[in-house]
């Protein structure tokens, strides 16, 4: 690990007076507030012991920040030039892997491998655009993450903290609940960014279960019936069982007990893990021709 101690100068006052432009197909929204930087990084409990992933770097506002405290940081840049400064910037920093490339075409796990079996952290302010996709990867790398702190779209974090029953509460909600712990922070208004960006920001923190805080025979079919429940929110539930298992409502209504002319958002984690065990079984009886 390098023993500088000085954290690089702030990237951000050199573009400006550089011909650089931000990019609004890329999401390009710069962290000008060093005080949420280090809430975040605070958030995420980095220390020396402590391998990184950070989505996103920009101009640095989080890996200034990160190089002086974490064991590891790998930082993933999908702007040539903005990977370009970085490694102009911060290249003295000897545990620091500045990778040029888009996040959504690497393996994560493969990614952070040289950091062994031991989790990685990941931090993030994330463009907008890849939030979903980037949900997806968290949940299929959770067994290598021990942490993940990220800036979203104020919406997409009260969606992802949102209970049963409220206009929020929609399937990401609940397939995420299955993976982690989601924990909403602290707000960020839009004047902390360069440029501005039309919409608020929340900070949340992803804490991966150690185990499910449900029991399901198969998290796959768990997946497959939240999915069915929110795909026409306005119809009952026995419309939606039906469309993914034809015949099976019946069956399931009467095994777990659930009133099938109900909403998929108004059923929580519990309910829905009973009703995919239930078609599981349906499945099962089906296949057995009885």
């Amino acid at each position: 690990m390098s023993t500088v101690l000085d954290p690089p100068e702030d990237l951000l006052a050199s573009l400006r007076r550089s011909d650089f432009r931000p990019s609004r197909s890329k999401g390009q929204h710069f962290l000008i507030d060093s005080s949420i930087a280090r809430r975040i990084i605070e958030a995420a409990s980095v220390t020396k012991d402590t391998p990184v992933l950070e989505i996103g770097p920009g101009a640095g506002a989080l890996t200034r920040h990160l190089v002086t405290l974490a064991s590891g940081v790998t930082a993933v840049e999908i702007d040539s030039r903005l990977a370009g400064v970085l490694q102009e910037a911060y290249g003295r920093y000897d545990h620091l892997n500045i990778v040029n490339g888009d996040v959504l075409d690497l393996d994560l796990s493969d990614l952070m491998g040289r950091y062994g079996a031991s989790g990685f952290v990941l931090v993030a302010n994330l463009p907008y655009g890849i939030t979903g996709p980037v949900l997806d990867r968290l949940i299929a790398h959770r067994a290598r993450i021990s942490c993940v702190v990220i800036m979203v779209q104020h919406e997409v974090g009260g969606r992802l903290t949102a209970r049963p029953g409220t206009k929020a509460y929609g399937a990401i909600t609940a397939i995420m609940a299955y993976h982690y712990d989601v924990e909403s922070l602290f707000r960020v208004g839009g004047d902390r960014f360069v440029p501005r960006p039309a919409v608020d920001s929340v900070v949340l923190r992803l804490t991966p279960h150690e185990r499910p805080p449900v029991a399901v025979r198969d998290a796959g079919l768990l997946n497959d019936v939240i999915k069915a429940a929110f795909r026409h929110r306005r119809k009952m539930l026995h419309h939606a069982m039906n469309r993914l298992n034809p015949g099976s409502a019946g069956f399931l209504s009467e095994h777990t007990g659930i009133d099938l002319k109900r909403r998929g958002e108004t059923l929580d984690l519990n309910e829905f893990a009973a009703l995919a065990d239930a078609l599981s079984a349906f499945r099962n009886h089906r296949g057995h021709g009885c």
